[in-house]
């Protein structure tokens, strides 16, 4: 990063690959790809350490649990699977209600997952089990990306029907809807300290919204086109 040299051109996929993202050590890397499956590899050497094989279709994404022992990825097959870093077994396959998941992230704590899907749900599920736990319905269009808070106690969904909603994880009630855009969501996020929200929209505008309270606190304008994504500035 300092110097911006390229230190490995991680080859081994067949073709386009769809995501990145290092392990919470830094120590390896994780990629998602058309070619049906992720890849594990080392980041000091970039030598593939594992394939995680199994889906039928293309893979679009893939993440590391918070302690990196577990990968989660989701597919165009319509599932998504849980996998142990180490031995690169499929340990769970979770099955999307209709068309394929849009996103998968673990809780904080790694004992759950949450899921965006095609569909205007998104779901949480125990990881070590795979089962649905909690079904999110309210939304009117498909749901495009879904996170926890630094917490736990609470998600974050956002839609193309143009409104976010913050849930209970504890018993999946909706707390509030997040409205005010004047089109559709392409992304949501938490605030480091969990009491804030960030949405990104293709109204060409972002939005900071009061957790507690659903309260739109600010809009961001100055874009000329659809935001596709939105993160905090992490302390």
């Amino acid at each position: 990063v300092e110097s911006g040299e390229c230190l490995h051109t991680l080859h081994g996929h067949g073709l386009e690959v769809h995501s990145a993202v290092f392990s919470p050590d830094g120590a390896t890397v994780l990629t998602a790809s058309s070619d049906k499956t992720a890849k594990i590899w080392c980041a000091q050497s970039g030598k593939c350490l594992q394939t995680l094989q199994g889906h039928r279709w293309e893979v679009f994404s893939a993440v590391f649990s918070p302690d990196g022992a577990l990968a989660l990825t989701t597919s165009e097959d319509r599932t998504a699977k849980v996998w142990r870093v180490e031995s690169g077994e499929c340990l769970q396959t979770l099955r999307a209600q209709g068309p394929r998941f849009t996103s998968a992230v673990f809780s904080p704590d790694g004992k759950l997952a949450l899921t965006a899907s095609l569909n205007p749900v998104a779901q949480i599920w125990r990881v070590d089990s795979g089962k649905c736990v909690h079904t999110l319905g309210g939304h009117r269009n498909s749901v495009c990306s879904a996170t926890f808070s630094p917490d736990g106690a609470r998600a974050l969904t956002a839609s193309q029907d143009g409104d976010a909603k913050v849930w209970s994880v504890a018993s999946g009630e909706c707390l509030h809807t997040l409205s005010g855009h004047a089109d559709a969501l392409r992304s949501a996020a938490f605030s480091p300290e969990g009491k804030l929200a960030l949405t990104a929209s293709a109204d060409h505008t972002a939005k900071v919204w009061c957790v507690e309270t659903g309260e739109c606190l600010r809009t961001l304008t100055g874009h000329q086109d659809s935001l596709h994504s939105v993160a905090f500035l992490q302390h």
